[in-house]
């Protein structure tokens, strides 16, 4: 969306409904948005705000892929080249448009220049110098050169020769020019003394980067696609060699949501905090895994939160832990787990909603034992009549991978002692999803029909008043099973709207639901957790707000989630973007629970 829509402005043509329903969730989150927040402290108790971090793999690529272009003819066509040969076809790929002197590519790279005394152009400034990442205490070195793929960094779990450790902590490169084009062109003495390895060294003593060839054996050096996610850009197959200055002009997208995060955690004032990412493939429900716990405790929290316990560097640092490569963007499971975490232990209310509860028979097409399912895996084949038929499936426990040993988190709780998770009735509890994309590839696996029933009992209610509906009978031919979907109240494109059908999108995205108009259930999640009492040891509506920054998205669903969560959305396409967006957010209250 353009023309501001990053902010839930009103448009013109927009129908009373679509106002009514984009000012009352405006409303809702806080219409004094801009107030300081100094001025809080002395009006209610800190709000309570879990950050939620995508650590999908796609964080890993650069904001704006390394530039394809090319100007016809330019690149020679020697008759039979060799592998070192301009044109040649090798172990280290086709060498075809290679270089760093054809106009059309010099003037998409036009964004760097090495030579500049601006910084934001030369890159000579590391864009995140956190000393605590360890044997390479910044992103980036200016003084490196590292091996990168023309849509990210090379990972080492993925292509080859790589530069991004797997832990996303540290880098490898080469401050030899000589070096760092041999490495990428895979240590093979056919390119030692070749045209090729002279022009890289040439372009990066220029230009500080060189576009190499194209990956053409891509079992021996990556990247491999799974066969339920969507086909790789050719960008993903193009070798370059790159300085650290180049990728601190602009860097991946997770240093940038990494460095802002850690900004705007090193100065919220007046909040309690925590810290959370999407949880590793746990089958079919993934908790989050909680990298942090909502921080200082409540001792150290009322009336004003005490800074040595809220211990912003401990906070920074589990920031820091986040590993990008998530094979699914589970925004809705994780928002799900954090509503058990924000609920109470004391009254173990989502264990009564949730233990056992699917509820039984739910239907086919929807997830839960035991006469629930769906039909099986286009892409892969898998078995879908078992969707989240485990009768402790929303309450899991921890575990290890049988096959990696990799540790898969279960659903965090509250620990009533040491940190609880909400200290009185009067704080605003808020989670802020920061994303890359629309949430898919396996983000269904939430109890929906248990949700909606919790929900119609209460007599929940849409943003214009109208009575929430939920019927789970026959989907595949039920015209309305009712749910949550709120796609058609935003624009896709300038001037046009999306349609419920753009919040029902299943390509690339089994499991899913099967009823038109509710086909995905994230949306769901959120209403859910802004409209549900979640605590009965505390007097009021204990509910969680949902927040959502499209870092270079804004997608409709994630639209639909922060009107259904009674958040805000907010677009940011910088780091600036990003850091005014989170900042207004901790800076704008909602207001406080109240009885309804």
């Amino acid at each position: 969306m353009h023309r501001d829509s990053s902010r839930w402005g009103t448009f013109p043509g927009w129908s009373p409904v679509q106002r009514l329903g984009l000012t009352v969730g405006l409303v809702a989150a806080g219409a004094s948005a801009l107030l300081p927040q100094e001025s809080r402290a002395q009006q209610a108790p800190p709000p309570n705000i879990m950050f939620l971090l995508d650590n999908h793999e796609s964080m890993q690529e650069y904001p704006q892929y390394l530039p394809e272009a090319f100007t016809p003819g330019y690149y020679p066509t020697p008759i039979n080249p060799g592998p070192g040969d301009l044109g040649g076809n090798g172990l280290a790929g086709h060498a075809i448009n290679t270089g760093c002197s054809d106009p059309a590519l010099v003037d998409a790279m036009s964004w760097f220049n090495k030579n500049s005394p601006d910084p934001r152009l030369n890159g000579s400034i590391p864009y995140d110098s956190d000393p605590n990442f360890g044997t390479t205490p910044q992103f980036f070195d200016p003084n490196l050169f590292l091996a990168s793929r023309g849509w990210r960094l090379a990972q080492d779990s993925q292509e080859q020769p790589a530069s991004l450790r797997s832990y996303f902590n540290a880098t490898y490169g080469f401050s030899d020019a000589f070096a760092a084009c041999w490495n990428q062109l895979g240590w093979k003495t056919e390119y030692y003394d070749s045209p090729l390895i002279k022009e890289c060294q040439k372009c990066l003593v220029t230009q500080g980067w060189w576009r190499g060839p194209i990956v053409t054996d891509i079992w021996a050096e990556g990247p491999h696609q799974r066969l339920d996610q969507y086909p790789l850009p050719p960008e993903a197959y193009r070798k370059w060699v790159v300085s650290g200055r180049v990728l601190n002009v602009r860097p991946p997208r997770f240093v940038v949501a990494r460095k802002v995060l850690k900004d705007v955690i090193a100065t919220a004032s007046h909040v309690r905090m925590g810290v959370a990412t999407f949880g590793m493939g746990h089958d079919w429900f993934d908790p989050p895994a909680l990298l942090e716990p909502m921080r200082p405790s409540c001792d150290q929290s009322l009336p004003t939160v005490n800074e040595t316990a809220l211990d912003r560097p401990r906070l920074m640092r589990a920031v820091n832990q986040t590993q990008f490569r998530n094979t699914e963007r589970s925004t809705g499971e994780a928002l799900f787990g954090l509503g058990g975490y924000f609920s109470s232990r004391a009254d173990m209310r989502w264990d009564q909603w949730f233990h056992q509860w699917q509820p039984f028979n739910p239907g086919w097409g929807w997830p839960g034992c035991c006469n629930g399912g769906t039909y099986d895996d286009p892409y892969t084949g898998r078995e879908g009549r078992f969707w989240g038929a485990m009768p402790i499936e929303w309450i899991k426990s921890s575990s290890y991978e049988p096959n990696t040993g990799a540790y898969l988190p279960g659903q965090p709780l509250e620990n009533l002692e040491t940190s609880r998770s909400v200290c009185t009735e009067s704080q605003v509890n808020s989670v802020i999803v920061v994303t890359a994309g629309s949430p898919m590839q396996g983000d269904n696996t939430v109890p929906i029909t248990r949700m909606m029933e919790l929900l119609t009992a209460e007599g929940a209610q849409h943003p214009d008043g109208t009575p929430l509906v939920f019927n789970p009978s026959d989907p595949e031919n039920n015209p309305d099973v009712g749910g949550i979907n709120y796609c058609h109240l935003f624009e896709r494109y300038p001037g046009v709207f999306a349609t419920r059908a753009d919040c029902d999108y299943t390509e690339y995205n089994w499991p899913h639901g099967l009823g038109v108009g509710n086909k995905n259930f994230m949306d769901d999640v959120a209403f859910f957790l802004s409209h549900m009492d979640l605590r009965g040891d505390l007097s009021g509506r204990q509910s969680v707000r949902t927040y959502v920054v499209g870092y270079g998205a804004d997608y409709p669903m994630l639209k639909s989630m922060a009107l259904a969560g009674e958040g805000m959305f907010f677009r940011a396409n910088t780091d600036t973007q990003l850091r005014e967006a989170l900042l207004r957010m901790i800076g704008s209250p909602a207001p406080a629970n109240s009885t309804p």
